[in-house]
C-alpha cells in the first residue's frame, strides 16, 4: 500500500475524483532564466538538501467492525462490537502518532463492548453482560487504562457536563443515576416508569428529565440536581398500559390524543398547545429538526411542523432523511450506494443553503465541527472530507489509498478502519 496522502481544498462543485490541471513544463522566455537563478541560489543556501518526507502510516491491530476513539494524543480500540459472541471484551490504548501500545484493559468475563465515548477527559466504555443484566458504564484513564469507576446504566450527557446513567427495566422498576463524571460517585437517583424517560435538550446535552406514567401523570426534573421542577397531567394512555408516543421534541411533550391524533404540551406549564392527526401505521415518529418538529417515517421525505401552532411549515419528499447539526439541517438524496448526496437546509423554511457533495458519513464523529465524510474514488482511493454543516462547506482532509469503513480525526492524524479489520494512522497535519 502506498503511503501517499494528497491534501487540498474542496472547490465549489468539485466531486473530488477529477485530476488537477497539469503544471506547465517551464516558464517562457526571460521568466525561465530568473526562475533558474533563484533555484541555484536556493540550492547554494540549503546545500541541495532533500525535501523532508512525510512520516509513513502506522498500522494498529483491530478486528473487523472495531469501535475506536481518538482522545488528545491517544487512540483507544475495543475488539467489538463486531466480535460479540467471540470475545469483544478487550480495550487497548495506543500513543499517537506512532501507534505504540500503552495498556490493555479487559472487561469482566461475560461482558462485551457496546461502544466507546468520552467523559471527564476519560474513555467511557459501555458494555453489556451476557444474559440478563443492566448495561454497564466504565470510565478508564486514557493514559494508563486504569478503571476510575464502574456503574450500571447507559450514559447520557447533560448540558452542564454531568452524566446520567439510565437503566430501564420492565414493570417500571428502572432508574436513572446521576454520577460525578470524574469519580463515578452517585449524586442522586430517580425511579423511571415503564414508559421510560424522555429528555429535554438544549443542543449541548440534557437539561431536564420528563417522566410520564400510563395514567397520565407527568413529572419534570432538573438534569443537574434531580429536583422536581413541576408536575402535571395529560390524558392516560389509550390502552392503559403505554403510549404510542411519549416524546420530547422542540421543548414540547408529545403524547397520544384521541384516536389517530397526537397532542403537544408545553414543557414549562404542561399546557395543551395543539393536536395533529397521524396515520395509524408502524414506523412513524417525531424528531427535533433544529427547533422545528419533523414527522418522519421509513419511506423518507421531510414533513415539518411549526412548534408554536402544529401547522405544516414545509414538506419536501426528495429528502431521504434530515438531521440537525449546529442549528442547520443535514439532508440527503440518493447517491452511489451508502454515499449519499448531502445538502444543508435552513430549518424553518427548508430552503437549500448549500451542497456538500456525495459522502458516506463515518460513525466516529463529533458534530458539528468533527463531522467526517468518506467517498470512494477511482484507482481504489478514498476521499476524506471535513464537513462543516453550519457553514455549508466541505474541505478535503486527505486522499487515502485503499478503501476504509470509518475514520476519526485528531487534528494532526487520521485514524481509519479497513473493511476487513485493522486500523491505520495517517499523518496529515492540520
Amino acid at each position: 500500500m502506498s503511503a501517499l496522502i494528497d491534501l487540498g481544498e474542496m472547490r465549489h462543485g468539485e466531486d473530488g475524483d477529477e485530476p488537477l490541471p497539469a503544471s506547465p513544463r517551464r516558464p517562457p522566455g526571460r521568466v525561465a532564466r530568473v526562475v533558474a537563478l533563484v533555484c541555484l541560489a536556493l540550492l547554494a543556501v540549503t546545500g541541495a538538501a532533500a525535501p523532508a518526507k512525510r512520516p509513513a502510516p502506522v498500522r494498529v491491530p483491530a478486528p473487523q467492525g472495531a469501535a475506536f476513539v481518538v482522545l488528545a494524543d491517544r487512540l483507544m480500540v475495543a475488539d467489538g462490537p463486531g466480535t460479540v459472541g467471540r470475545g469483544g471484551r478487550v480495550v487497548t490504548g495506543h500513543r499517537l502518532p506512532g501507534g505504540e501500545p500503552l495498556w490493555r484493559f479487559s472487561l469482566p468475563a461475560g461482558d462485551h463492548v457496546l461502544g466507546l465515548g468520552v467523559a471527564a477527559g476519560g474513555l467511557l466504555v459501555t458494555s453489556s453482560p451476557a444474559g440478563a443484566g443492566d448495561t454497564l458504564s466504565t470510565l478508564l484513564d486514557p493514559a494508563t487504562g486504569a478503571s476510575r469507576w464502574r456503574q450500571p446504566g447507559y450514559p447520557v450527557t447533560t448540558a452542564s457536563g454531568g452524566l446520567l446513567l439510565e437503566s430501564p427495566r420492565a414493570a417500571g422498576a428502572g432508574s436513572v443515576l446521576a454520577v460525578d463524571p470524574g469519580s463515578g460517585a452517585v449524586r442522586w437517583t430517580l425511579p423511571i416508569p415503564a414508559q421510560g424517560v424522555a429528555y429535554r435538550t438544549d443542543g449541548h446535552g440534557v437539561t431536564q428529565l420528563v417522566l410520564v406514567t400510563p395514567d397520565g401523570r407527568v413529572a419534570v426534573h432538573d438534569a443537574d440536581t434531580g429536583a422536581l421542577a413541576h408536575t402535571g397531567r395529560v390524558p392516560a394512555a389509550p390502552d392503559g398500559v403505554s403510549y404510542r408516543y411519549a416524546q420530547v421534541v422542540a421543548d414540547l411533550l408529545l403524547v397520544d390524543g384521541g384516536p389517530g391524533t397526537v397532542t403537544a404540551y408545553g414543557l414549562d406549564r404542561l399546557d395543551a398547545r395543539w393536536t395533529v392527526p397521524v396515520r395509524e401505521r408502524a414506523g412513524l415518529w417525531f424528531t427535533d429538526c433544529a427547533g422545528m418538529v419533523c414527522l418522519r417515517d421509513q419511506v423518507g421525505g421531510a414533513r415539518t411542523l411549526d412548534p408554536a401552532t402544529g401547522r405544516p411549515a414545509w414538506t419536501d419528499e426528495r429528502w431521504l432523511g434530515v438531521f440537525p447539526v449546529g442549528g442547520r439541517l443535514l439532508a440527503a438524496t440518493p447517491g452511489v450506494g451508502l454515499e449519499l448526496n448531502r445538502w444543508v437546509l435552513e430549518p424553518t423554511t427548508g430552503r437549500v443553503l448549500g451542497r456538500l457533495g456525495r459522502w458516506r458519513i463515518t460513525g466516529t464523529v463529533r458534530p458539528p465541527d468533527g463531522l467526517l465524510g468518506l467517498r470512494h474514488l477511482s484507482a481504489d482511493r478514498t476521499l476524506v472530507g471535513a464537513l462543516d454543516v453550519p457553514a455549508a462547506e466541505a474541505r478535503i482532509r486527505a486522499v487515502l489509498p485503499g478503501s476504509w469503513d470509518e475514520c476519526a480525526d485528531s487534528g494532526t492524524v487520521l485514524v481509519c478502519l479497513r473493511p476487513d479489520g485493522g486500523l491505520t494512522i495517517w499523518p496529515v497535519g492540520r
